[in-house]
């Protein structure tokens, strides 16, 4: 059984099939074809919103590591087909939850570090691991890590 988010992008490539809109098509195409993959994998279990959302997100590296591959070995950025992966980067943002800014990310991480009692940057893993339990998908865990170690004074 499909899951809402996997409904809206259903509707979403009805919508870029329509207007021609190739970039949309193919972005949403390959999430498609990847939560296939997903449902029909050995082993599977239900997909939920969650795991299309962790599909996206994944689709969505996935891209931004071949530019940046692209980029290492000389590649402009105005070559076609980097410019077809950013536009894709972007029209997938859509679908994903919206990231908490540095300034929201430093307030949970000081209220997180407070309620944990942590206060040795010793114990910085710990905060990590109970910030991106509770928080995936809505902080960047680079960003957690490096405001760990700030108030933490490592």
């Amino acid at each position: 059984m499909a899951t809402e988010l996997e409904n809206r992008l259903g509707e979403e490539l009805k919508a870029c099939m329509r207007a021609g809109d190739k970039i949309g098509l193919a972005a949403v195409r390959m999430v498609r074809t990847r939560i296939m993959e997903k449902r029909t994998a050995k082993n599977a279990t239900e997909i939920k919103d969650e795991d299309v959302v962790d599909i996206i997100r994944a689709y969505s590296k996935m891209l931004q590591g071949s530019i940046d591959e692209l980029k290492a070995g000389g590649a402009s950025d105005d070559e076609d087909n980097i410019v077809q992966m950013r536009a894709e980067i972007v029209y997938l943002q859509r679908f994903l939850p919206k990231m908490m800014d540095e300034a929201e990310t430093a307030a949970l991480v000081a209220k997180v570090l407070a309620e944990q009692g942590i206060t040795d940057p010793k114990q910085a893993g710990k905060a990590t691991g109970a910030i991106m339990k509770d928080y995936k998908g809505m902080v960047d865990a680079g960003m957690v890590s490096r405001l760990i170690k700030a108030q933490l004074g490592g």
